[in-house]
Formats: structure tokens, sequence, C-alpha cells
């Protein structure tokens, strides 16, 4: 343990974990299970058009609701695998495992998954809408590509985790150096 933590830091380090990796195991039920519930419900899936999307003709048969459903793969995708790096990152926090290569490792991951995860929700949203309406007589197909400022600053965020991450591999690196003289 080093030096420079406290008992009680280290304390409510690990609790956060704790904290962190029950609410990572949540997402992961969620987001995982959500997109096959929701393309399952035709119902569900032309509200949602009807309100978010702005689409008036679209088809719900078996085929475009698969496609639907493949499209919301990709950020689902992306997103389980972010949690799972957060899992990890604070998996070695609640180890006392603090200034070390390995939560680095985690956190340059998660970092880029965020990033990823910027321009999988865009492309997901895009392919979600073309599933939808590809049924359409030509001319009432669309092609719809949004980006919003919650994409703008998941980006950022990401680019964020990315330069902590080197900020962290460096202090491991020093910590390791400093330790070996000791």
């Amino acid at each position: 343990m080093p030096d420079s933590f406290s008992i009680d830091g280290l304390r409510r380090i690990r609790r956060l974990a704790w904290v962190v990796r029950a609410l990572c195991l949540m997402g992961v039920a969620v987001i995982s299970t959500l997109p096959f519930i929701f393309w399952a419900e035709p119902d569900w899936v032309a509200e949602v058009a009807a309100r978010t999307w702005n689409l008036s003709k679209l088809q719900l048969d078996l085929g475009s609701r698969l496609w639907g459903l493949a499209s919301s793969m990709l950020p689902t995708g992306v997103s389980l695998f972010a949690l799972w790096q957060m899992w990890s990152l604070f998996g070695c926090f609640a180890q006392g495992e603090l200034l070390a290569q390995r939560p680095a490792l985690h956190l340059r991951r998660l970092g880029a998954g965020v990033c990823a995860l910027a321009a999988a929700q865009p492309l997901g949203h895009t392919l979600a809408i073309l599933a939808v309406t590809w049924g359409n007589p030509k001319g009432e197909r669309q092609l719809w590509v949004g980006l919003s400022s919650d994409h703008y600053l998941a980006l950022l965020f990401g680019l964020l985790l990315l330069a902590l991450a080197q900020v962290l591999a460096e202090a491991a690196r020093v910590a390791d150096e400093n330790a070996e003289f000791i």
C-alpha cells in the first residue's frame, strides 16, 4: 500500500469501487436486454419512430425489426465494452491497486470505448431509421444522420479519460522507479 494513501482513503476508494461495480452490473443487465425488448414490441418502435424520429411511414415487419436490432447492437456492444473496462478498473481500485499500469490500461480502454460510443450511437441510430424505412416505396425511405451535443460531450469525455490514463501510466512508471530505489 503506498504511503500517500491513508487507510481511511483506501477504505473510501474500496467502498466507491463496490458501488460502481454494482452499477456496472445493473448497466450490463439493462443495456444487454433493452434492445431485444424494444425491437420485439412493434407498438413501442412505432411510438418512438413517430415521437422521436419523426417517422410517419415505416415498416415494422419481423425483418425490419431484426435489422433494427442488429443496428442497435453496435452501440450496445461498445457500451458493454466500456462497462467491462469500468468494472475492471474499479476492480483494481477495490484491490488497492491505484498507481499501477493495470488500472491505467483499463482507464485507457474505457476512454477509447467512450470515444467509440460517440461514433457508434449516431451510426446505430442512422442504421435503425434506415432499417424501418427500407421497405417503404422509393422516395419514402429515409436516411438520417444526426449528431448531438451528447455525442460531442461523450467524445470529449473519452478524450479526457485517455489523457488521464496517460497521466496515470506515467505516475505508475515513476512510482515503480522510485520503489526500485528503496
